[in-house]
């Protein structure tokens, strides 16, 4: 899993939790606001109540004939207020939920109940406010601090997607730029990445080092075998031209002149290694130019006519379906048919008695893809990642060959930037796709 998806799972799994909690504290939170806001409102009313009764007296409020009770509802019911005499005292404020009958029906009330002296006389006073409303309330407060609290959610895994985006930013572009494809360390780019973070410029300033390092042992890895190459073709020639010498002169019995027959077959591989490794250690230094504009097309043909004799031999059937035109400029075309060639003949050596090849080309949005598949052994998954390693044959069946034609391949197409993709399955035959595009890279 990425780094940019933990850091948002953690961030969103981190605030659901406390999204979860508020909505169970929550309603208890409002439950007692709404409570107490009640509560500080009735008192209010009686304050109110008080004053206006020491204002302009009690009279106003009960008379005899009312049987010494004062009692006022307005007309939902909603709220209430009630004197009357009485004998008893009341020290404090006493809030407690009740039910009144009210014209018959009954209503839950948050009733406030206190006593006071007016005129020498005490009196009861009762001030309620229906629990509907009250809950009314509490619904309404609960609704709006349930979708504050979806919004503030929404709004802070947004904010902490875009953060963290724009805090990994420095870090996905060093994965891009510095460690996806880099297969030539000369090609790395050793670009400073713009970061304040300090781990960032660290982890670039690290990877710098060490692909300069990578790169000074890359170039003299390479020019080792340049020279390697280039120094034992003299001596393997030389050899060559003595073993020769020997065998036309004729005075070897026939136990030597099979020695020497042997021996000249040994150093022509030596002298096919040897090449081939001068051949790959050249395109690596860019000695060949990339004049050339190619018909891929024309070139399928040239290779599979050189090699028709092998297809023959294995009674293997090849066909070329072009479904578009393409014409590869700024290349090699010696190196090109090289490649391809190649590419065909690894097809052949390991397909089956009676099988086929298919060279196909077509275009694929603006690129073009020379494909070729063949119904042979296949490539195991587990060597897919070593198909392009020099000396490294991964079926060890066959012994033909030594492990550099498909090194070749992968050589000659990074100095054409060339993309190939292979695709392979056991006993049903692989694919491989070569990814061609005219542009100024070629250049």
């Amino acid at each position: 899993m990425k780094l940019r998806t933990k850091l948002s799972l953690y961030s969103t799994l981190s605030k659901l939790l406390v999204l979860v909690a508020f909505i169970i504290i929550v309603p208890i939170i409002i439950s007692l606001v709404a409570a107490q806001h009640t509560d500080n409102r009735l008192q209010n009313m009686e304050e109110k109540v008080v004053h206006l009764v020491n204002k302009v007296g009690i009279k106003e409020f009960i008379q005899e004939e009312q049987d010494s009770i004062f009692a006022s509802y307005n007309i939902l019911k909603e709220e209430y207020i009630s004197i009357e005499a009485t004998e008893k005292v009341m020290p404090v404020i006493h809030f407690e939920n009740t039910e009144r009958i009210i014209e018959g029906e009954t209503v839950e009330y948050r009733v406030l109940s206190v006593t006071f002296i007016h005129a020498g006389h005490l009196y009861l006073l009762e001030i309620g406010k229906s629990l509907v409303v009250v809950k009314e309330l509490n619904g309404v407060l609960q609704r709006v601090a349930f979708f504050v609290l979806i919004i503030s959610f929404a709004i802070t895994i947004l904010l902490n997607i875009g953060y963290s985006n724009y805090l990994l930013r420095p870090f996905h572009q060093i994965i891009e730029r510095k460690l996806k494809a880099v297969d030539n360390p000369e090609k790395f780019n050793f670009e400073t990445i713009p970061t304040t973070t300090a781990d960032f410029v660290y982890l670039d300033q690290t990877i710098n080092e060490m692909m300069h390092k990578i790169k000074d042992a890359f170039s003299r890895e390479k020019q080792f075998i340049s020279n390697v190459s280039h120094e034992l073709l003299t001596p393997i020639s030389v050899l060559q031209t003595r073993f020769e010498n020997m065998l036309s002169e004729g005075r070897l019995d026939e136990e030597n002149t099979s020695r020497v027959i042997d021996s000249l077959k040994t150093l022509n591989r030596l002298k096919k290694v040897t090449n081939t490794l001068l051949l790959i250690s050249r395109i690596e230094n860019a000695q060949y130019l990339k004049n050339d504009e190619v018909n891929l097309k024309d070139l399928a043909v040239e290779v599979v006519s050189e090699i028709e004799e092998r297809f023959t031999t294995k009674n293997i059937t090849a066909t070329i379906d072009f479904q578009d035109p393409f014409v590869f400029k700024k290349c090699n075309r010696d190196l090109l048919f090289t490649l391809l060639f190649n590419l065909v003949n690894n097809a052949i050596k390991y397909n089956v008695e009676g099988g086929k090849i298919d060279i196909r080309g077509y275009l694929f949005e603006e690129t073009f893809v020379l494909e070729v598949a063949d119904t042979g052994i296949g490539i195991a998954a587990e060597n897919m990642t070593h198909i392009f390693s020099r000396f490294r044959r991964v079926n060890a069946t066959f012994t033909e060959g030594y492990g550099l034609g498909l090194p070749i391949v992968r050589t000659i197409a990074d100095f054409h930037n060339i993309q190939i993709v292979v695709q392979s399955e056991l006993e049903k035959g692989s694919v491989f796709k070569l990814i061609l595009k005219n542009d100024t890279e070629n250049t």
